[in-house]
This record gives structure tokens, C-alpha cells and sequence, in this order.
């Protein structure tokens, strides 16, 4: 649920931002009426229907919202402060856009430091009222100092908000993008099985920590030529998708599928010997014949072939995937639809 809210919170986030613009100022323009400061309200009201026109104008993510917003936020905060003789401490709300703007800007680092610099110039005008209590309205100044406190609290609070509000979206962003690098890295993007890269590790790591029984077979689709030349490349790309989906849904948690590459494909079953592997790869190859694969209203049957090899040490598994691929294509040559698990003498039987 939580990765739910944050994802929506990610893809919206300019809207969202500009809605709780558009509340603060309105709640403003309630409280500085009530406090007896009019030029605040008037302020306030000016940005609050900036913020409304341009919430019923946005349809997407826009970097010109977003710079002109920022620039509204360093003038109101300037403006707030000039008012009154820098009572309110609205220097809060330029520090941490000069922050926010990093994150909601696109990724061009000269704007994004020349925006933060305009922030700093605010800022330090800002500064230089409070320090100076220079007012263009002193006669609300004596109106507006009891509430100094409580308004500079508050706009303190504002500001952590955004600030966690932001940092919590660019972490969520920053542990998604790396997730989805990952899972690239790992994964063949058209079938969505592991690739040989993952293979390679998964291997390795099983060198270093486990000795026991393992099989790897290789599966190539018989003439998948003719597929592509007959049906076109998107037909012959569903059809990948589809077999590498009955390959990949496997009841053992512990067998890994990977694309080989092309129309080949890779199952390594560790902790199985030859006989369960061989009537495992059997059922499948079966289940694969006998499914007919819908495409454009065209029905596309296939078949496999497919080479196996059992080994008992790791730091051989390259030879394991040798003899594999070697007995792959003996059964290409000699009939295909078939599982080999040795060079036989006699003919090879196909699947049926």
C-alpha cells in the first residue's frame, strides 16, 4: 500500500506540489485576515489564484511550472518579508527550495545551479530585511509582531515537510531506479527469464558452496526460421515470450530458466539427476508441443529440442553446458522433438 502512495506520489508530483502551494497561500489568506495584516492577504490571495489557474492548467509534468513556481515562491517570500520588516522568517521557505529545486527540475545541472544561485541572492535580500527590519507597510508592522513566533514556527514546519516530503520520493526513486537497473542487468528484457550473465554468477557461486548432483539442459525452438519468415518477427517474439513462460513456470523454486540467446534457452535444475531431469524435461517438451499459440488470429504450434547433461562438480559446469549443447544438436540433426541424454546408437524418439 505504502509502495502504492509513494509510486502515485512520484508519477504527480509537480501536481502535488502545486497543490499544497495552492492550501498554504489559502490558508494564509485566512490567517493574515484574521491577524489584521492586509497587505499579506492581498499577497497571498495573488498567489493563491496563480497556484488554482495554474492546477486547472496542468496536465503533465512541466518544467516551465515548475521554474516559474519556484521564482513565485523566492518573490512571495521576499515580498512577505519586506511588508513587515522580516517578521516571519519566510527565509525558511527559500532554503528549502533552493533544495526542492534540485529534485524537481530535470536532470541539467547548469539550470538547476543557476536556479539555486537566484535562491541564495533571495535569500540573502531576505537576510538583509530581517536584519535592517525594513517594512514597506510599518503600520501592520506593530499588528503582526505578536504572532512572529508562531508564524516563523510554522513556516519552519512547512519547510521540514517539503523537505522529508521530497527526500522521501528521491529515495524512493533513487531504490527504484537501482531496482530496475537490477533487474536489467539479470534479466533477458524480451521473455523476462534470467540471462547469462545471472547464469554465470548463479554458477560461481554455487562452485564455492555446493557439490552435489545438477542437470542443465538447453532448448532450442524447432525451425523457428520458418516462424519469423512465415508469421513475421513480432509473431516470432510472442511465441519467445510464450514457450520462456511455460519454461520459467516451474514448480521447483530452485530451477533457474535462462535465455541463452536468440531461440535458445537454458534450465539448470540443480540436486537433480539424470532420470528426474529427464522425465521433467519430457513432460515439458510435451506441454509445449501440445499448446497452440494465438497471434493476429494466426495458431502457431512448436516444438523442442532439447540436449541435457548431469554433473556432480561445479568447476566444470562449462563442460556440462558443452556436452548439453553438443547433444542439443545431435537431436536437431536426427529428428528434432527430442530430449538427448546420451549419444544413442539407435534412432532418437520424439516427444509425442
Amino acid at each position: 500500500m505504502t509502495g502504492k502512495i509513494l509510486t502515485y506520489l512520484s508519477e504527480k508530483k509537480a501536481f502535488v506540489f502545486l497543490v499544497v502551494c495552492l492550501f498554504v497561500h489559502a490558508f494564509n489568506v485566512a490567517l493574515f485576515l484574521a491577524i489584521g495584516c492586509m497587505p499579506l492577504v492581498v499577497l497571498n490571495c495573488a498567489s493563491t489564484l496563480y497556484y488554482a489557474t495554474v492546477v486547472l492548467l496542468l496536465r503533465k509534468y512541466s518544467e516551465f511550472y515548475i521554474i516559474f513556481t519556484y521564482l513565485e515562491i523566492l518573490v512571495f517570500s521576499f515580498l512577505s518579508e519586506l511588508f513587515v520588516g522580516g517578521l516571519f522568517s519566510y527565509i525558511f521557505f527559500v532554503i528549502g527550495m533552493i533544495s526542492v529545486i534540485m529534485y524537481l527540475l530535470p536532470a541539467n545541472k547548469r539550470r538547476k545551479f543557476f536556479f539555486q544561485g537566484i535562491g541564495v541572492v533571495f535569500a540573502i535580500g531576505i537576510f538583509y530585511v530581517q536584519a535592517k527590519q525594513h517594512a514597506l507597510f510599518p503600520q501592520f508592522r506593530a499588528v503582526s509582531e505578536p504572532y512572529k513566533y508562531k508564524i516563523g514556527f510554522l513556516n519552519l514546519g512547512i519547510t521540514l515537510f517539503t523537505l522529508f516530503y521530497v527526500s522521501t520520493l528521491y529515495f524512493f526513486e533513487l531504490n527504484r531506479a537501482n531496482e530496475k537497473l537490477a533487474y536489467t542487468s539479470n534479466h533477458d528484457l524480451l521473455t523476462g527469464l534470467f540471462n547469462r550473465r545471472f547464469f554465470e554468477y548463479i554458477m560461481k557461486r554455487h562452485k564455492a558452496e555446493d557439490e552435489s548432483e545438477y542437470t542443465i539442459a538447453l532448448f532450442d525452438i524447432d525451425d523457428f526460421k520458418k516462424i519469423n519468415d512465415s508469421y513475421g518477427h513480432q509473431a516470432g517474439d510472442y511465441v519467445l515470450k510464450e514457450v520462456s513462460h511455460i519454461i520459467g513456470d516451474c514448480p521447483y523454486n530452485e530451477y533457474i530458466a535462462v535465455r541463452w540467446g536468440g531461440e535458445e534457452f537454458i534450465l539448470f535444475m540443480p540436486q537433480t539427476d539424470e532420470s528426474a531431469a529427464y522425465a521433467y524435461l519430457t513432460e515439458l517438451c510435451r506441454k509445449i508441443s501440445s499448446s497452440t499459440f494465438v497471434f493476429d488470429a494466426k495458431r502457431i504450434n512448436v516444438t523442442l529440442t532439447v540436449g541435457m547433461c548431469t554433473g556432480t562438480d561445479f568447476g566444470t559446469y562449462e563442460a556440462v553446458v558443452r556436452t548439453a549443447d553438443d547433444r542439443l544438436y545431435y537431436g536437431k540433426r536426427n529428428g528434432k522433438n527430442c530430449v538427448v541424454k546420451s549419444t544413442p546408437d539407435e534412432p532418437l524418439q520424439p516427444v509425442k
